[in-house]
């Protein structure tokens, strides 16, 4: 697979400088780089890396396109035009569109044109496939379940009953989407089950990354907006809901219920109640833990202490337990030295 300059300049609005008829066969580092290759530098402190590179194109901002004496992509973000031109050197091999014959299809199935269906996949009864849909080998879709145009599901997913997803999502291996939410009534020390009656929606253009599990709602919908982002082994509970464009980095647990914004940017192993109301465009530092809403749109968060040397940290978690008690002292203090104060005024008078 190749594209030639011209061609990705006119579908990321770049500049050429130099030969717009280059030819791109890879992309690399500018270390590494050969002929055919094309790299891209974000950060100034690589531009000294350009000294020696043969890469065939650079893609540079326009501050820095002088620092490359031959080919340059001019682009005010580099790493976006990388992220396209890496979609036509994908390591996954052409689809064959058919299906295979251990694949097992309810009748009712409505399967629309150009889809692929792979090995020992199962598809229960009145589920709906649209054109373009790949289903990768083992995978299980639940009866009523619906796959919007273009939708992928790598090997081993699956989607429970009543799973409804939009059009273009790619859903990796391990995902399980629409399985029971989690949820028990407490009676006499016992816990009593709650069926999960609702099912799960996914807008489209979401991508959700290996062994990460959407729980299916109590009551009503568990939801995912249109173009989220979600890493590997994350956990969302039932009737959770997502708003547009929010990215969720990996090892997140978002208890069931909490409702996030749109544009937010959640790090790694953040953990949420249940229950909550995060603001659009919010971002949470990787390992928070958010126990409370986070109403203010735009703001950034973070919980837990850095690392350190264990003999320090040891000192300083015992530090923190006397927490309490030293903000008691303090206010205690606090108030004798107003008293001694009020008295030296009255004296004063």
């Amino acid at each position: 697979m190749s594209v030639t300059l011209k061609e990705l300049a006119e579908k990321t609005n770049g500049i050429i400088k130099g030969d717009e008829s280059c030819l791109i066969e890879g992309v690399s580092s500018p270390d590494k780089a050969n002929k055919g290759d094309l790299c891209f530098i974000t950060d100034p402190k690589w531009l000294a890396a350009l000294e020696g590179c043969n890469a065939s194109v650079v893609v540079l901002k326009d501050e820095h396109k002088d620092y490359f004496k031959g080919t340059v992509l001019v682009h005010e973000n580099p790493y976006y035009v990388y992220a396209v031109v890496s979609q036509y050197f994908s390591p996954y091999p052409a689809v064959e569109r058919s299906i295979h014959p251990s694949a097992v299809i309810h009748e009712t199935t409505m399967i629309g044109n150009n889809v692929s269906i792979a090995a020992n996949v199962v598809i229960e009864q009145n589920v709906t496939l649209a054109d373009d849909c790949v289903i990768g080998a083992g995978s299980v879709i639940g009866s009523s379940s619906s796959l919007g145009v273009a939708c992928q599901l790598r090997a081993n997913v699956t989607l429970h009953a009543n799973t409804q997803l939009g059009e273009r999502c790619i859903i990796h291996s391990g995902v399980v989407v629409g399985d029971d939410g989690f949820g028990f009534a407490p009676n006499n020390d016992q816990w009593q089950r709650i069926e999960q009656m609702g099912n799960v929606v996914i807008g489209n253009d979401v991508e959700i990354g290996a062994n990460s599990t959407i729980d299916r709602a109590a009551i009503n919908s568990t939801v995912i907006h249109n173009g989220v982002k979600i890493d590997n082994l994350v956990q969302i509970g039932h009737n959770v809901i997502i708003g547009e464009n929010t990215i969720i980095v990996a090892c997140c647990g978002i208890g069931g219920s909490t409702v996030i914004g749109k544009n937010c940017k959640i790090g790694g192993a953040v953990g949420m109640a249940g229950h909550l109301e995060i603001a659009d465009g919010v971002m949470i530092t990787g390992m928070s833990q958010v126990t409370g809403s986070l109403v203010k749109s735009g703001a950034s968060y973070s919980s837990g202490t850095g690392v350190s040397e264990t003999g320090l940290w040891r000192r300083n978690i015992v530090r923190f337990k006397q927490l309490n008690e030293m903000a008691k002292t303090v206010k205690k203090l606090d108030k004798h030295m107003q008293q001694i104060i009020d008295k030296d005024h009255g004296s004063d008078s």
